[in-house]
């Protein structure tokens, strides 16, 4: 019997997850995909992908650096970014996107591989703190003579991380390679409030430690903003528009 598809947003990094048994992480594309990540059918090949994941890094070396990346308004950004990039870093810095609208599935993958660089540079980024703090702790250690043990693993704050609301619409342009029934395990505090906040049917039966919500498409899709909405609505059939999704929610159940 084939197990339940368990699949958990808006986290892509596993590092970020709490472990789950069964449960997969969203793949956007890249090569070397590990075995507990889901890759759905990419517009873009591992190759291609790749390549504008270092475009994107590119940009942000050249904006830390003082040169122009992206102004963030009206004005167009660097030529060494392609027309579809601009769009992508278009929508995640909730501007208009540009005309003409291109296919859904392509702004989405572009979308996740901005979110999956922002990610790893904020768990990067911890790391180094936490390479720094104990570094500290054992000098300390040192001048006192006192041991001190080591700190926990190095996640970065919610803060820190990207906005589950450019995660998640993004992530519903797959849904129709999602199989039916398909469980969603929610990794982001705040996601999960706006989920409980749902006029939504609980289910029976859910594992320890979460509550599961029965959400229709429609409605978690509003939930990221108009636009969002409306291009996931012209995106999708409306067989797929129309699915009721399962949403699991850290907490005890009701």
């Amino acid at each position: 019997m084939t197990a339940p598809f368990l699949l958990t947003l808006p986290r892509l990094h596993a590092e970020l997850v709490p472990p789950t048994e069964g449960c997969l992480t969203l793949w956007p594309g890249l090569p070397r995909r590990p075995e507990s990540a889901w890759a759905p059918a990419m517009p873009w090949s591992a190759s291609m992908a790749a390549s504008c994941l270092a475009d994107y890094e590119r940009a942000g070396r050249d904006g830390a650096s003082g040169s122009p990346v992206l102004t963030m308004s009206a004005e167009s950004a660097p030529a060494d970014l392609s027309p579809a990039e601009r769009r992508a870093l278009r929508e995640m810095a909730g501007l208009p996107a540009e005309e003409p609208e291109q296919p859904l599935r392509l702004t989405a993958q572009q979308v996740l591989l901005l979110i999956w660089l922002q990610e790893k540079q904020a768990l990067d980024m911890a790391e180094l703190e936490k390479k720094i703090s104990d570094s500290r702790r054992t000098l300390s250690g040192l001048i006192s003579g006192v041991t001190r043990k080591g700190s926990s693993p190095a996640l970065p704050a919610e803060s820190d991380l990207p906005d589950w609301r450019k995660v998640l619409p993004a992530a519903l342009a797959f849904l129709p390679d999602m199989p039916e029934p398909s469980s969603i395990l929610v990794s982001c505090p705040a996601m999960a409030a706006a989920l409980a906040e749902l006029d939504a049917v609980q289910e029976e039966n859910a594992p320890a430690g979460y509550r599961a919500l029965r959400i229709r498409v429609p409605d978690v899709a509003a939930l990221c903003g108009r636009a969002a909405h409306d291009r996931l609505m012209r995106g999708l059939d409306n067989d797929q528009w129309q699915r009721t999704l399962t949403f699991l929610l850290p907490g005890p159940c009701a």
